[in-house]
């Protein structure tokens, strides 16, 4: 028999292959509960990308698989062309469901998909297939490319059927970071082995998803050249967006517990289909020792000739490094004392690097402005005056709460629960004093305006650094959180199985 390990995280484009906040707090999350035997599905886009693991593995972590969504060379071809007609009737019940976002029925298809091991290949090709697809396409009413049709059907249905027929580890829990294909896999475990489903949400996938659909310049849209959010999305972003939406409701429904980093979260879950007995808060926490100290009380203002900023996270669109970069230049030219660091990976979006790197070079900020890649930031801390966010879409950056226990100010948009962090969420958390200052989103000025008070004030940053160590001391500390999980993962492991379809 397979071993049965106590844990099996479900990770979609995160660790241990993709750096970055989510990936550390998984990373954290393992070394934190050495007890506990983990295992994980790691879910990537493509074998075509060199995969290589960017943190080192815990030794209670191992048998970790991966499936990769947009490969086709592992599908294998049958000769016989096996697919048959009851077959495509159960892929065509599928993209009923599909269709109506009702996935009461979704059992009897996850077992067809699974115990008459359909080959892959045979749904995306062959003739039933593509008699399908012309049937879903309606050509009679429809005007839209069949050619754009067919690779948004090809993009989004594939990555289903693999996530339908994966071959999944025993575990005694099934943990998904996330709705998605993650939570799609975590649905299917829950009816496949019986077993609890838990599911963590930092940032909401659907809502993350809908920003990056919106700006997707592969996805084919009728009629314009621009780019526009959510009511105003074309045809085929709008089939992505309700893919995601229905995966995020199905996900809820499977789930025994949802948990989540703040209540503007939460809200959002409930409003999306989850039951909101079923939703819990934890924040996420990190090592105090790790950045407690690292930075010398700040010298008097007269005293200080040079500021530094920094920017922490990944150089991609989300991040917004283009809003930081503009506001750069403003606090340049009105200040002049200032370097800033963006400290990130530039590996994710290279042509969005190009772009970033391009428009320091027409603001002339090369002097500036510096790209460090990926780093310790531990090593720059120290140096740091305030650290700066201009995110359109984040969860609870663990940035915020790093800066803020080091005794750096942080300048943030008002996204996620950045405001919390800065501000305080109860009344007795907001009675220490904000940590930084909250911008609009998107907004270079406000964000250039708020990077200039903290640099020109000594004794408001140092409020908001006593403030922020006390804050994350107070509410952030790692190892309790933590211990909530661990918690949550002991009353799961000791409960019956459910029926298995």
């Amino acid at each position: 028999m397979t071993r049965e390990h106590d844990v099996c995280l479900l990770l979609e484009g995160t660790y241990p292959f993709v750096s970055g906040g989510v990936s550390t707090w998984v990373h954290n999350l393992i070394t934190g509960m050495p007890e506990i035997d983990f295992t994980a599905v790691c879910i990537l886009p493509s074998s075509k990308e060199d995969w290589k693991p960017r943190y080192e593995l815990p030794k209670n972590f191992s048998g970790h698989r991966i499936i990769y969504l947009h490969d086709i060379e592992d599908l294998g071809r049958s000769p016989l062309g096996r697919v048959m007609k009851r077959d495509m009737r159960t892929v065509a019940r599928l993209h009923e469901q599909m269709k109506k976002w009702c996935f009461e029925s979704l059992p009897p298809v996850v077992a067809a998909f699974r115990d008459n091991h359909f080959p892959l290949s045979e749904l995306i090709h062959g003739k039933r297939p593509w008699k399908l697809l012309v049937d879903l396409y309606n050509p009679e009413e429809n005007s839209d490319s069949f050619l754009d049709y067919f690779w948004t059907y090809r993009f989004t249905h594939l990555p289903i059927f693999k996530i339908l027929t994966a071959d999944l580890p025993r575990a005694r829990v099934y943990h998904a970071v996330s709705t998605g294909y993650a939570g799609l896999l975590g649905s299917v475990a829950r009816l496949v082995r019986g077993r609890p489903l838990l599911l963590t949400e930092h940032g909401i996938y659907t809502k993350e998803r809908k920003i990056e659909i919106s700006q997707a310049e592969w996805i084919y849209k009728t009629g314009t050249r621009g780019v526009r959010l959510e009511k105003h999305l074309g045809r085929f972003q709008t089939l992505w967006t309700r893919i995601f939406e229905g995966l995020g409701r199905l996900t809820y429904r499977h789930a025994a517990r949802i948990y989540t980093l703040y209540e503007g979260n939460r809200q959002m879950e409930i409003a999306e289909g989850a039951d909101p007995e079923k939703v819990e808060i934890i924040p996420n926490g990190i090592r105090l020792e790790d950045f407690q100290d690292l930075k010398a009380d700040a010298p008097p203002a007269k005293e200080q000739q040079r500021f530094a900023i920094g920017f922490v996270g990944r150089v991609v669109p989300i991040k917004d490094v283009k809003t930081f970069i503009r506001a750069c230049k403003i606090v340049h030219m009105r200040f002049g004392r200032v370097q800033a660091y963006v400290m990130g990976p530039t590996e994710e979006d290279e042509n969005y690097f190009k772009e970033c790197r391009e428009l320091v070079r027409l603001m002339r900020l090369e002097a500036v402005v510096h790209f460090t890649g990926k780093v310790e930031v531990r090593k720059y801390y120290p140096s740091l005056d305030a650290v700066v966010l201009t995110s359109i879409s984040e969860a609870q950056p663990l940035v915020i709460m790093e800066a803020n226990c080091a005794g750096i100010p942080a300048v943030a948009s008002d996204v996620g629960a950045c405001r919390e962090l800065i501000e305080g969420r109860t009344e007795e958390d907001r009675a220490l004093g904000p940590s930084g200052l909250v911008t609009k989103v998107a907004d270079p000025v406000d964000t250039a305006e708020a990077i200039l008070k903290i640099l020109t004030d000594a004794r408001l940053r140092t409020a908001m650094s006593e403030a922020g160590k006390k804050r994350i001391a107070r509410y952030y500390r790692e190892s309790e959180l933590i211990g909530r999980y661990l918690e949550a993962y002991r009353l799961q492991m000791a409960a019956p199985d459910a029926e298995a379809v």
